[in-house]
């Protein structure tokens, strides 16, 4: 999964590192904003066969349903906006979090998912399996130029359904809390800090369901590169 997270986030994090270093002191402060009332915007997409990349290229097909949770924390303050002036035109506070359940089928003869140690080189066997995924992204405090599309009664734009791969490339998820938001609004700090995502291939034994590959692919693993993070071998 980690090819969903990072194939844009070094651009976007080059974009914005100036940026976010000097909005640190701001995010912390963000519970002393305007006290509007929280609102959270949900939207639901139904992914079918999305790319997934481990760690040399892309190892399986991904269909899962996806759950943006998006919540408005409320306007900058005139002293945020002073420590940090480039606030004025992005006054509109918010979080996110993604949240995905689905499956995955590998791509026979591709390179594991899991590429570190002794597991480089390692390829996926030619018969092809299937099992289960589910994780979720956490995104910091990010601002915006405006309110999300839903919160002015407009149609939303995050996609309903995504199908094939090409097209889900067009929407990557380092950036995917945007989608809720009206063309034209521009953004400050939009960031997925932290991310986990598990694998499962089962197989039925005497009737029951039994594990026997997993692979886990987080920030706080290295990408599931790491000899304990397991692999995909097919």
């Amino acid at each position: 999964m980690n090819t969903k997270f990072i194939l844009t986030r070094a651009a976007v994090l080059a974009g914005s590192a100036g940026l976010l270093a000097s909005l640190g002191a701001v995010g912390a402060s963000a519970a002393s904003a305007s006290t509007h009332r929280n609102q959270t915007l949900i939207a639901t997409t139904k992914i079918v066969n999305r790319y997934d990349g481990g760690g040399s290229g892309y190892w399986a097909y991904d269909s899962f349903g996806r759950v943006l949770n998006l919540q408005y924390l409320g306007k900058v303050t005139p002293a945020m906006i002073a420590a940090n002036p480039a606030l004025a035109s992005t006054p509109y506070m918010y979080t996110a979090t993604l949240t995905d359940k689905g499956t995955f089928k590998d791509i026979p003869g591709a390179l594991t998912p899991n590429q570190g140690g002794r597991n480089s080189g390692k390829v996926l066997r030619p018969t092809q399996v299937t099992g289960s995924m589910s994780g979720y992204g956490d995104f910091s405090v990010f601002y915006a130029s405006q309110k999300a599309a839903g919160y002015r009664g407009d149609a939303y734009t995050v996609p309903p359904a995504l199908h094939g791969s090409a097209r889900n490339l067009l929407y990557p998820s380092s950036t995917w809390p945007e989608l809720a938001f009206a063309n034209g609004t521009t953004f400050a700090g939009v960031s997925e800090t932290g991310y986990s995502y598990t694998y499962t291939v089962t197989k039925t034994v005497h009737g029951k369901h039994v594990r026997v590959q997993t692979w886990v692919d987080s920030a706080w693993n290295g990408d599931g590169q790491l000899p304990g993070d397991g692999n995909i071998t097919g």
